[in-house]
């Protein structure tokens, strides 16, 4: 295939550059790169390239290689006598060739790409530029995408063919990490310009923005096990006492700012490379309330003007030896709101956190007035604001979360306030989360280039990497969205998945939307698997909301369509273990979801066989809260699917399911459900209390329905069934828990094995 084709559609994109890029200098004629898989042309880096410039140089051969099958050789400008040229990396020989061309002001992470004469130029500021001009290049001009670290569309032709460029581009964010388990990768980061702290790339690929302390710095600058003793007086006053255990640090103490001072310089002599420490509150409340934090906080209208007067006195006393670092604190929770007068030192970043927003609409709508407000007053004090932003659904990483349509809004929102980095935190503890690599790619554009249209991004990126099944994808991602904004779903980054959204109707829609998806990729074996990973939010939320069994049976509906949910639940487990994907849930490993593919249908509770809307809640959906192993899944011939949760009887612990109105979409019958646990226990004797059941409402705080099940009612080594109450409406108006909790009667109770909830609706 002939590249020529592209002159017209890229001398377009030159003349008309978009917003951000500067043009460099007048366009000259197209140039011939390869013909015929051929080439007389050289790639030439300066006399002595840097490591990034010598793997630029090489990155470039490769591709262009590639492509057009022509072998293109790289040497330097020493070794260069003339003939036409690639020039990679700034050097005496390109300063001559483009006296015309402004080749400074790039920072680290800028670029030039400039056609002059018979040569192009691929030039960028250190360390990174060059490397991300060659990238730019390949990406922009020649159709190279790096979709994923294992997928990319590297176009074949023979000849290379490419208009007259000029233009030069510096990202307006200097820090741009979209934090995803792919995205960690160091050809993946380093191809789509991410720079951020998490991405494994070395020298050779430009380094990193290197953070020491990444966030939540308070306890390991200070640890209380060390400290808290002798000087109490560092630690929050809460209640008029002193506090070493999940509390902050009292911000007012004359002392504590040289300490931290001279922690924070230890931390820079054991990582010479880190250009930013962070110095920031610890990931709960607990903030301090002595005299003087409190009077500092009421003069300033926030509890971030005692941080900030704090991390300013860190930050000026390690910028005397350090001026090269940046001191890095948090804008989040209860510091979120600037200060009235404090104004953070010239080397104090301010990383604002988004973590209580509405991510189904942009920062600008009204669900986000509050954050709105603090962006805008941060942008006006803060000389370097970065933000922290959420991107994903920590409770249900692979539960559809459709927050594609605020991406390029909030990115161009955020660089509108003058914020210079961006860290969006997708799932990073495992792969398989709903959308990660397109959502990676699409933010690694939009942080690279903020004026992308973020809808042609997400086209782009389904035709790269699903191939024919592009157009279906698109309409199961299109009938998701819709669903939510039908229920005008407010969705935040800890959603709850057994809600009105997803709605059955849209889950049956959208299961037969990628149906169309699987046929269009039949007999490819990798874009099937694609279409497989796509579909697992589909399957997580017929396995793991039971709830839908319920709603189908009050509507008339098949539970799940097309065939055994059963079938479902092996599938979501085959295909859990070939993408590798270990956790459900931030920090809840997959236990339930490995064993699914072994479980067997569960027949419906004794009793209720034939009465319809039964919802049966199966243990892998159960909320386990202790360390385990503390609790265990494990099975069970006689448990209703051949799988239970079981909890040591010396235990305190709770094993919860979650209940509320999304039961049925709403469709609660007039007198509510009947609630029921299976329960078994193995006894060692003695006498007292087996365990308890009740009911937890959020919205009212309290356990309703809260009873104990003597010893002596309990038959040992059988399954019995107790039921825990009538929840009506008023109950499930707001999210609450059915749970079973152990009493800490190890003497009497060895093991308490829970099989399943369910409920039944009154009347039936």
């Amino acid at each position: 295939m002939n590249t020529s084709w592209l002159i017209a559609r890229l001398t377009a994109l030159v003349l008309l550059a978009p917003a951000g890029w500067e043009l460099a200098a007048a366009p000259v004629t197209p140039l011939t790169l390869a013909s015929n898989g051929r080439t007389a042309y050289q790639i030439v880096t300066p006399a002595l390239p840097s490591a990034p410039q010598a793997h630029a140089a090489a990155e470039l051969a490769r591709f262009l290689g590639e492509i057009s099958g022509a072998s293109f050789p790289v040497t330097d400008e020493q070794g260069w006598g003339g003939g036409p040229a690639i020039f990679v990396g700034l050097s005496p020989t390109v300063r001559r060739l483009a006296p015309g061309v402004r080749l400074g002001g790039l920072g680290h992470d800028g670029v030039v790409i400039q056609t002059v004469g018979e040569h192009l130029l691929l030039v960028g500021g250190e360390p990174r530029g060059t490397l991300y001009a060659v990238y730019t290049f390949l990406e922009d001009e020649l159709g190279c995408h790096w979709w994923t670290p294992e997928a990319s569309t590297i176009p074949k032709a023979a000849t290379i063919t490419i208009p007259a460029l000029g233009y030069r581009h510096r990202p307006p964010l200097e820090y741009r990490e979209p934090f995803f388990w792919g995205a960690f990768e160091a050809d993946w980061a380093a191809r789509n310009q991410c720079n951020g702290a998490s991405a494994r790339v070395d020298a050779k690929r430009g380094g990193n923005i290197t953070y020491q302390g990444f966030v939540h710095t308070f306890y390991p600058l200070v640890p209380p096990e060390q400290h808290f003793a002798s000087h109490p007086e560092w630690y929050s006053q809460i209640n008029g006492k002193r506090v070493g255990e999940h509390a902050q640090l009292c911000l007012t103490n004359a002392e504590l700012p040289h300490f931290v001072a001279g922690r924070v310089m230890e931390w820079l002599r054991q990582n010479p490379r880190a250009n930013i420490v962070s110095v920031s509150q610890n990931d709960w409340g607990g903030y301090c309330t002595c005299a003087q934090c409190k009077a500092v906080d009421a003069r300033e209208g926030s509890h971030a003007g005692s941080l900030l007067q704090f991390v300013n006195a860190v930050a000026r006393e390690v910028g005397k030896q350090y001026p090269q670092v940046a001191i890095d604190t948090l804008a989040y929770q209860y510091t979120r709101r600037p200060p009235r007068h404090v104004r953070p030192e010239p080397n104090v970043i301010v990383r604002l956190c988004s973590i209580e927003c509405d991510f189904s609409r942009p920062f600008s709508a009204a669900t986000n007035r509050a954050f709105y407000r603090d962006l805008a007053g941060w942008s006006k004090v803060s000389r370097r604001l970065y933000c922290w932003d959420y991107v994903t659904n920590f409770s249900h990483y692979l539960a559809p979360y459709p927050n594609l349509g605020v991406l390029g809004p909030n990115v161009r929102t955020l660089v509108e306030h003058g914020v210079r980095g961006i860290f969006a935190e997708g799932v990073y503890e495992t792969p398989g989360e709903e959308m990660a690599a397109l959502k990676a790619w699409v933010l690694a554009k939009l942080f690279w280039d903020p004026t992308r249209d973020a809808g042609q991004l997400v086209a782009e990126f389904l035709q790269g990497y699903f191939g024919p099944a592009a157009p279906h994808v698109a309409r199961y991602l299109e009938i998701v969205r819709r669903d939510a904004e039908a229920h005008g779903t407010y969705l935040g980054c800890f959603y709850n998945i057994i809600a009105p959204f997803p709605s059955y109707e849209a889950l049956v829609a959208a299961e037969a939307a990628l149906a169309q998806a699987r046929q269009a990729v039949a007999g490819q074996a990798e874009l099937e698997r694609r279409v497989r990973l796509a579909q697992l939010p589909l399957l997580y939320l017929w396995v793991y909301r039971p709830d839908l069994r319920g709603r189908a049976g009050l509507a008339g509906y098949e539970w799940y369509p097309g065939g055994d949910a059963v079938a479902a639940a092996r599938q979501f487990g085959m295909v859990c273990k070939e993408e590798g994907i270990t956790y459900l849930a931030i920090s809840r490993p997959l236990d339930a979801g490995v064993f699914l593919e072994n479980r067997r249908r569960a027949e419906p509770p004794a009793g209720y066989e034939h009465v319809r809307g039964v919802i049966d809640l199966q243990d892998y959906s159960f909320n386990m809260y202790g360390a385990a192993p503390r609790y265990r899944y494990q099975a069970d011939a006689t448990a209703s699917d051949g799988w239970v949760i079981a909890v040591e009887g010396d235990q305190t612990d709770a094993v919860e399911t979650q209940v509320d109105l999304g039961f049925a979409g709403g469709r609660v019958p007039a007198q509510g459900y009947r609630a029921f646990a299976v329960v078994k226990c193995e006894l060692a004797g003695g006498s007292g209390d087996a365990f308890a059941t009740a009911f937890y409402s959020h919205r009212r705080r309290d356990d309703f329905y809260y009873r104990k099940v003597p010893a002596s009612a309990v038959k040992a080594g059988q399954w019995q069934t107790w039921e825990i109450g009538t929840l009506s409406r008023r109950d499930l108006a707001d999210t609450g828990h059915l749970w079973v909790g152990m009493v800490g009667n190890g003497a009497t109770v060895k093991s308490v094995a829970v099989d399943r909830f369910f409920l039944v609706p009154v009347g039936r």
